[in-house]
């Protein structure tokens, strides 16, 4: 690795023993160069007299920035990163536990890969339940993200030098990551989760204490939507592999314009897709009743979260589809192009979310 450093920043808002469990894992767990950054977010004296405490034992590795109030994850987080100068930045909930080697290995990921901007870890509640098995390796192993998740991310100098600090609108916290990794790839940046990398998150635990959650997170989701559009439900159902890279634009074309895209199988049958990106789910169904196993699951969607698109290659499948679209109130695409189905995901997007915003659903 490069002769580099990372500044760790870690908004604190009470929560002494979570704190300390996650301070006391980064000293143990960590052996890239570092310094934390701690923003005291107004807690009460016992979370407030530990953090003193630590900056006075480890004055040459902690910074502690005091607010007189909880001025919210996003102001605090911003706060860090102005006071921040090295190459790589890494924002960190207070509530997470590292394990051992985990920023050595993010950092590894923007080294091997120079397009990628931010790397999440994996974690018990995202990518995978627990750390690596002894002998299992999946060093420099990615999987493509169309957002970061903001428990633990690694962001690149270049990226914040590029589009900005967070904005200040999501205020107390949710969608402010989401919006940062928007605008992360449209400036031509990807967002990546590191298979080789775990943190330990127990979710949530500041944000239990606030009681008006419910409606933060439905205020910054309309201004998420208001700017980026909903996100699209697209169903993929493959007949025959006649044209690999057709169905591999079409899946990453959707899944790198923030959709989420299921694409249903012959049962033996090689995904058609190049990467592995989050977005993309495979499922397989039985080749001898492939249309029926369609319909089925076509019609058992529309009882919980309905596609919003549904494409495919077979013609009588697409057809039969459209008849009975009275049922299942999805938009049917048969043998899509790539840049006449991404419009129309596009235009169902702006669609979704002037409904969302105005209140429509």
């Amino acid at each position: 690795m490069k002769n580099s450093s990372c500044d760790i920043i870690i908004p604190v808002w009470n929560q002494l023993e979570a704190t300390r469990q996650c301070i006391d894992s980064i000293f143990k767990n960590t052996h890239y160069p570092y310094r934390l950054i701690i923003i005291d977010n107004g807690s009460f004296r016992d979370a407030a007299e530990y953090l003193r405490k630590l900056e006075k034992e480890h004055a040459s590795k902690i910074i502690l920035i005091r607010n007189d109030e909880n001025a919210g994850f996003v102001r605090a987080v911003n706060q860090g990163m102005r006071k921040s100068c090295a190459p790589y930045i890494c924002l960190m909930n207070n509530d997470t536990i590292p394990a051992d080697g985990w920023l050595e290995e993010l950092v590894s990921i923007t080294e091997v890969h120079p397009k990628v901007g931010v790397v999440n870890p994996s974690s018990n509640t995202f990518g995978q339940c627990q750390p690596c098995k002894s002998g299992e390796n999946l060093a420099g192993q990615v999987q493509e993200l169309y957002s970061a998740r903001g428990f633990c991310m690694l962001i690149k100098r270049e990226l914040l030098d590029a589009i900005g600090l967070f904005d200040e609108i999501f205020g107390t916290g949710y969608f402010e990551e989401t919006d940062f990794s928007f605008k992360a790839q449209k400036a031509g940046f990807s967002i990546v989760r590191a298979k080789g990398s775990y943190v330990y998150h127990a979710e949530n635990v500041s944000f239990k204490e606030l009681k008006n959650n419910d409606e933060i997170f439905a205020a910054n989701e309309k201004v998420f939507f208001s700017r980026w559009g909903h996100p699209v439900r697209v169903g993929y159902f493959i007949d025959r592999i006649d044209s690999v890279n057709l169905i591999n634009e079409i899946a990453l074309g959707v899944a790198r314009n923030g959709h989420q895209i299921s694409i249903f199988l012959k049962r033996g049958l090689d995904l058609p897709v190049d990467a592995d990106h989050f977005g993309i789910r495979r499922n397989d169904l039985p080749a001898q009743f492939f249309g029926v196993a369609s319909v089925y699951k076509v019609l058992k969607r529309k009882m919980k979260k309905r596609f919003d698109f549904i494409l495919t290659d077979n013609y009588i499948l697409g057809n039969f589809l459209k008849a009975i679209s009275f049922l299942h109130k999805s938009k049917v695409r048969i043998a899509p192009r790539k840049e006449e189905l991404l419009a129309a995901l596009n235009e169902e997007s702006r669609k979704l979310a002037f409904s969302k915003v105005s209140g429509g659903g």
